[in-house]
């Protein structure tokens, strides 16, 4: 019997100290509310903004590689062979072959997506550059970096050597 007085004075004083931390707690300044959430472009949904819908100011990176180039008096400057991009998913250029017959003898240029003007009509979409041929055969050849395995990321890929 005598225990049990001690048990209820134990429990009171864990029960107390919990309450005494809650009003400690509740009485302590509330942290910020979360803010709204930013309104979503019509083409992504509201379910974790997915974008559900490509709209007409945006293109697809199959839609791209293959598509001719233009020059600014309409020459035919080359074809986009590949789309580079970052990390971010930003895109950073469009690499182009420029020269060559049938893929052979082509040089790979990567020109800033910046300069290149995606022109959209009903016939057929088109990719215009404000350079000239000669301008892309005097630029710098494009180099990807030579395929290594998976890592964890420790280990920095170099830059391929160019065939001679």
């Amino acid at each position: 019997m005598k225990k049990f007085p001690f048990v209820a004075v134990v429990a009171v004083s864990v029960l107390g100290a919990t309450a005494l931390g809650t009003t400690a707690k509740a009485q302590s300044p509330a942290a910020p509310a979360p803010t709204a959430p930013a309104v979503m472009p019509d083409h992504m949904t509201p379910r974790a903004g997915f974008v559900a819908t490509q709209t007409a100011d945006q293109w697809l990176a199959s839609q791209l590689i293959g598509m001719d180039v233009y020059g600014a008096a309409d020459e035919n400057l080359g074809d986009v062979n590949d789309v580079l991009f970052d990390r971010r998913g930003n895109v950073v250029a469009a690499v182009i072959g420029v020269g060559g017959f049938l893929g052979m003898g082509e040089k790979q240029v990567a020109v800033p997506m910046a300069m290149v003007e995606v022109v959209r009509s009903n016939n057929a979409d088109k990719l215009v550059l404000r350079k000239t041929r000669d301008e892309l055969k005097a630029a710098p050849e494009f180099h990807k970096l030579n395929a290594a395995p998976a890592t964890t990321g420790s280990v920095t890929p170099r830059p391929a050597t160019p065939a001679r």
